[in-house]
């Protein structure tokens, strides 16, 4: 009898313990709110002086931009941007700069405003989703 309680209460902790790191593993989505306004308004100050260079901000929320990227993570996104930019020396910045660039390009296309965290395993958990809702749209 003993060793079928055990045995019980031994499985249903494994048992709660696998839900647990499950739903810890379960994607969210940009539609969550996965930046700050003070990370976008830093990546924003960025855009403006490193990226408009060569780029305007309204290209990167002109319709079809982040539906590109629909389905990818956000750490693709990131990834992206730090392997390919500044295009004569991409790399060059911290990858923190790169995340709120990535910040600024969501409030760009109307993204709801949370906390965009750091870390590269957490991003990868973040799927990129529309609808999306352009701030520089005519």
């Amino acid at each position: 009898m003993k060793t079928s309680i055990l045995s019980l209460a031994t499985s249903t902790a494994v048992f709660g313990l696998a839900l647990l790191l499950s739903a810890q593993e379960d994607p969210t989505s940009v539609q969550d709110g996965v930046y700050s306004k003070e990370q976008a308004q830093r990546g924003e100050k960025l855009f403006t002086e490193i990226c408009m260079v060569c780029h305007q901000p309204n290209e990167f929320s002109q319709s079809g931009y982040m539906d590109g990227w629909s389905g990818q993570t956000v750490n693709d996104l990131v990834e992206f941007i730090r392997s390919t930019m500044p295009e004569d020396n991409p790399g060059r910045l911290k990858r923190t700069e790169y995340i709120d660039i990535v910040a600024f390009l969501f409030k760009q296309n109307g993204l709801p405003t949370g906390e965009l965290v750091m870390q590269p395993k957490a991003l990868r958990q973040i799927l990129i989703e529309g609808p999306y809702e352009s701030s520089n749209e005519p």
